[in-house]
């Protein structure tokens, strides 16, 4: 895990965290249906969504400078 640059973590980290928090919420929810089983089913996927989106969202600048150092494009 040291060796992985610290973009990767702190992505890896958002992740977890975003994902956790929008998934926690819907424990309130129990489907008595199947038809509500897939509406639960779709909100579970925009959550891990959401959270990929916002993880990745915060670790681009980190990329970017990343690749910018191992590609040698840095000024």
């Amino acid at each position: 895990m040291q060796s992985l640059p610290i973009w990767v973590k702190k992505f890896a980290i958002d992740f977890v965290e975003t994902g956790l928090a929008a998934l926690l919420v819907l424990t309130f929810v129990v489907p008595t249906t199947v038809e509500q089983a897939q509406e639960v089913a779709i909100l579970v996927g925009a959550a891990v969504s959401g959270a990929l989106i916002a993880a990745f969202r915060r670790a681009v600048p980190g990329l970017l400078a990343w690749l910018n150092e191992k590609l040698g494009t840095t000024a």
